[in-house]
């Protein structure tokens, strides 16, 4: 069977479409009515060597370690250190799988980059998006590993500044055309940090062009920084009592943002203000379209084993339209809100249910066009990914493109080797609610 896509990315008119499957990332060009294949890149990074490089320096760090101890035979003589190849550990039986994924693709505010976050050396990937290149648009420029994995990933207002932040809590900010940094830590601190695992990275800027950058975290916390002067908290947004997931930073408004996570609202707050204006109570709306997917780990269940979890995902929005796009994580619905732009209340406007689960989504603000991609587990012949648009003011599938679309995807993919797998070779597509904290069954 194909492998679902695990995300997928819009450009800001819809004309190129971007899709990682596995360790694997697909490009797609609108041509009329249709979309044909045109690049692709896969990271088929050799972590062997990588490997044994760290082995390597852990050797020379005992090495001196001994030879500090003054090791010594009877006689008074030094004891010669073995000198051994540094040998590649193996994971033993019963060892959990390892997953090549890539994770946080987005686009370069000006469109001509592509950016991505690789597992396999924990690395951040830029590719100019070579639109005169008819055989393949995606030309690597920079790979930059990083000490942990990468979580979340945006550019500066000018596009000069890759802004990273990675799983442990720290942000880097690294100019894109430099050179490769070797050692990230040495040579270039973290800008800034939470105490917990961020979740989302985004940028604002004021009236006077002032940058400011967005983080939120594990911990229900929504920080903004004055950037580049990042040691510097304009202020903090309290509200959510669960993780956040994801921040929307609306174009049609210059103070309005809208966050969701593990709670069961969608937040709309004033950042310039730094006040909390609406929030939105999904629950009921989600309520009949939560499964078995939803029950909480047993470990954490109550003796009804009714307990359940859910957590929104993403939130999307358009460029001149007051409209939101959330999806709750494992759940076959996309709802649309619409937003009050004076007083940032949130109402209900539209909600589309699928056949199939979503697992990813994405905007083409300047076109009104919303990308989803869908888990076909349950039905392999079904559409890896939907386009709608909007016809009035309504959400609308794009029935012929879809159509062409998918005869488009299966013929790149039928043939392709990291997209043909066995059921249980499927990556985990749902990640957001591991994130949640059960801290009540620890205390």
């Amino acid at each position: 069977m194909l492998h679902p896509f695990q995300s997928v990315l819009l450009n800001r008119d819809g004309s190129l479409l971007f899709c990682v499957v596995k360790n694997e990332i697909k490009a797609f060009k609108r041509d009329g009515n249709a979309y044909v294949t045109c690049g692709e890149w896969v990271d088929d990074l050799d972590k062997t060597s990588l490997i044994q490089e760290k082995v390597v320096m852990e050797q020379k760090r005992q090495l001196t370690e001994n030879a500090a101890k003054k090791l010594k035979t009877n006689d008074g003589e030094s004891v010669p250190q073995p000198k051994k190849k540094a040998k590649v550990p193996k994971p033993g039986v019963g060892a959990p799988p390892v997953y090549q994924y890539i994770r946080n693709l987005g686009l370069s505010r000006n469109g001509k980059m592509l950016l991505g976050c690789t597992d396999s050396d924990k690395a951040a990937v830029i590719f100019d998006i070579d639109l005169d290149n008819d055989k393949n648009i995606l030309k690597l420029i920079k790979r930059q590993p990083y000490p942990k994995r990468p979580n979340a990933i945006t550019t500066s207002i000018d596009d000069k500044d890759l802004i990273l932040a990675d799983k442990f809590g720290d942000i880097y900010a690294m100019p894109i055309q430099n050179d490769v940094v070797s050692s990230i830590n040495e040579e270039q601190a973290p800008i800034s940090g939470h105490v917990s695992m961020l979740t989302d990275v985004n940028m604002v800027k004021d009236s006077e062009g002032k940058q400011y950058l967005i983080s939120t975290d594990r911990d229900e916390h929504i920080r903004i920084s004055h950037y580049p002067q990042t040691f510097i908290v304009d202020k903090w947004l309290f509200g959510h009592e669960e993780f956040v997931s994801t921040v929307c930073v609306p174009e049609w408004s210059d103070k309005l943002i809208l966050s969701a996570g593990g709670d069961k609202y969608i937040f709309s707050w004033n950042w310039k203000a730094g006040t909390l204006l609406f929030k939105f109570d999904y629950s009921d709306l989600i309520e009949k379209f939560l499964t078995d997917d939803h029950l909480a780990p047993g470990r954490f269940q109550n003796e009804q084993g009714n307990i359940i979890e859910y957590s929104v995902s993403k939130i999307v929005t358009l460029k001149n339209l007051p409209y939101i796009t959330f999806f709750v994580e494992a759940t076959k619905i996309l709802f649309v809100l619409k937003v009050d732009v004076d007083t940032g209340s949130l109402s209900f406007h539209q909600s589309l249910e699928f056949q199939d689960k979503i697992v990813s989504l994405a905007s083409a603000q300047d076109a009104n066009t919303l990308c989803i991609s869908l888990d076909n587990r349950e039905n392999q012949e079904a559409d890896l990914i939907k386009l709608l648009s909007l016809e009035g003011d309504k959400f609308v599938e794009q029935m012929d493109t879809n159509s062409n679309l998918a005869k488009t995807i299966r013929s790149a993919l039928e043939s392709d080797p990291v997209a043909n797998v066995e059921l249980d070779e499927i990556y985990p597509l749902y990640n957001s609610l591991s994130m949640r904290k059960h801290g009540e069954h620890f205390s």
